[in-house]
């Protein structure tokens, strides 16, 4: 696999807004840069109306309407000048979208999420965590996300440079909150502040802690009234002062525990290629999709999960496996095979 950027390509990235939906898209232009010079268009379209769906999937099932038509069914930005040779995005409603515009153009098209009942043929590439789907489905061990190990490098450098007399050993604590299945009570914040303590005390390590949007106030209460601030490096209370640390976070630690009602921030944390631990409330009902992605990453040995009151006596620092390859890179090979080979 080359980078040798010996070819351009223009891309389409058609965008519903949401941050999970955009990240993905992000991670297959990552890709697709290492084979290719990208001329990127990001093109913001949302459905005019949800009952709009049954139509779309019967029209685009049967024909593929001229491109300018499509405003009447999306709002949203203008359509570029440069035609399209890839169409790319992520989400249900994006979907549409995406095969009309990459149909009309005669590009390629790269899709992440359901086909909401359209047919697969319409699609060059639908990237999906499910194992061994037949063509066009490409059969991932994490979601495309636009990390890799020389940005990591880079977010690195600079919180060191921010926090120059840190020399212990740093672990993060990535933290979510009710959603996915999971359900916090106040004892469950409670024993995760403690299980804290105890792992930084036993591993001699300082922790790297960042609640996010779900957490919520209360809960970053209780995790402030037990938690040992000495065993604290870092940390966002996202509640009081929000600040986008992720990927510093995850670029300085050798390990990362993550709460496993955020599938993101799991992703995420497999991507980075450090050894992952998911912890769960004691309420915790994930949906099959959901408890199936788990289940398939603690198979692969790729993250342990844990609930929250055994964190400290079932947690294997041992084990320590990561993907042997970069995602970007093992998602880059795999386009490359299934679309441009002969390009």
């Amino acid at each position: 696999m080359s980078n040798l950027n010996q070819t351009k390509k223009t891309v389409w990235v058609v965008s519903d807004g949401v941050p999970g939906h955009f990240n993905q898209s992000k991670g297959v232009l990552f890709a697709l840069e290492r084979d290719f010079e990208l001329e990127v268009h990001w093109i913001e379209l949302t459905l005019k109306h949800k009952f709009y769906r049954r139509p779309l999937t019967w029209l685009l099932n049967y024909k593929i309407p001229k491109a300018e038509k499509i405003d009447q069914f999306y709002q949203g930005d203008a359509l570029p000048n440069a035609h399209p040779d890839i169409v790319v995005g992520a989400g249900g409603n994006s979907a549409y979208a995406i095969v009309w515009l990459s149909r009309a153009f005669g590009a390629k098209n790269i899709f992440c999420g359901s086909l909401r009942q359209l047919k697969v043929e319409l699609f060059d590439a639908i990237l999906v965590l499910e194992p061994d789907l037949p063509k066009p489905f490409i059969s991932l061990p994490v979601s495309p996300m636009p990390l890799s190990q020389a940005t990591l490098e880079q977010h690195g450098k600079q919180w060191h440079s921010e926090h120059p007399h840190v020399e212990q050993q740093v672990w993060t604590m990535l933290i979510g909150g009710d959603g996915a299945g999971a359900q916090y009570q106040e004892q469950d914040w409670v024993q995760l502040a403690k299980q804290m303590n105890l792992l930084a005390r036993q591993h001699r390590i300082k922790w790297l802690l960042s609640t996010s949007r779900r957490t919520g106030q209360q809960a970053e209460r209780i995790l402030q009234q037990y938690l040992n601030f000495e065993c604290i490096a870092d940390v966002v209370w996202w509640a009081e002062q929000p600040r986008s640390v992720l990927h510093q976070f995850l670029a300085v630690s050798t390990r990362v525990f993550c709460s496993a009602d955020s599938m993101s921030m799991l992703m995420e944390s497999v991507s980075a290629m450090r050894p992952v631990v998911a912890y769960l409330p004691e309420h915790w009902q994930p949906d099959e999709k959901f408890h199936n992605v788990l289940e398939r990453l603690s198979q692969q040995q790729l993250l342990q999960v844990i609930s929250i009151a055994q964190l400290n006596t079932t947690f294997k620092v041992e084990q320590q496996h990561t993907l042997t390859l970069e995602p970007s890179e093992m998602l880059a090979q795999q386009l490359h095979k299934q679309l441009f080979a002969c390009s």
